[in-house]
């Protein structure tokens, strides 16, 4: 019998080149995949780890088509499993109504469209990055110059303000899913402050 194949968090260095080097659309659709991954690992951690029951009754649940297989089916489960709390819970549905804005959308993608921001905005983890996990410490103006002056660290080639507050409550939304594990062994980040900032949930 073969072994159920595991879920490992992705790691950084396994997304950040591409992350960067795609559009706006491409840096969404990135980052919804690696937070999807790290919501089921999430949930997963939730479950009985017997291999049987992995192989006959988890593993099959987040297959295409099955009950698990959507970000938006995750997002609830693990909310509901007490997994989230409710700020990383209304971040993943901010997230995820970016996601499907694009993907209902024929012309080109822009954190800077009008329609888009309005939904960025609502992000609370690029001001919980700065303000020590709370939300109410940071201005947006301030945030996004810090966001900027961070991202720009490590990705010079991120000039979008919109961008860099986005890709900044992105990583510490994904260090706060997998408990800093993505971004435990990267050399690169260990010398960033977003690296001091991702956070390990509270419970």
């Amino acid at each position: 019998m073969s072994k159920p194949k595991k879920v490992f968090p992705v790691h950084f260095d396994e997304f950040f080149d591409s992350m960067q080097g795609e559009s706006h659309r491409g840096c969404v659709l990135i980052g919804c995949h690696v937070l999807d991954i790290a919501l089921q690992l999430r949930i997963r951690s939730c479950f009985v780890r017997r291999r049987p029951v992995l192989r006959r009754a988890i593993i099959p649940l987040f297959e295409p088509t099955r009950p698990l297989s959507s970000f938006w089916a995750k997002i609830q489960l693990a909310y509901a499993l007490n997994q989230l709390d409710d700020w990383a819970y209304e971040d993943l549905e901010t997230i995820r109504g970016i996601r499907n804005s694009l993907a209902h959308s024929h012309g080109s993608f822009s954190f800077d469209a009008p329609e888009t921001q309005q939904l960025l905005y609502h992000l609370q983890s690029p001001r919980r990055c700065f303000g020590d996990g709370d939300s109410r410490m940071w201005s947006l103006p301030r945030t996004l110059l810090r966001c900027q002056a961070v991202v720009e660290e490590f990705s010079p080639n991120v000039k979008s303000l919109n961008e860099s507050f986005f890709l900044t409550g992105f990583h510490y939304l994904h260090g706060y899913l997998t408990k800093g594990i993505a971004y435990k062994k990267t050399r690169r980040l260990l010398a960033d402050p977003l690296a001091v900032a991702a956070p390990h949930p509270d419970r």
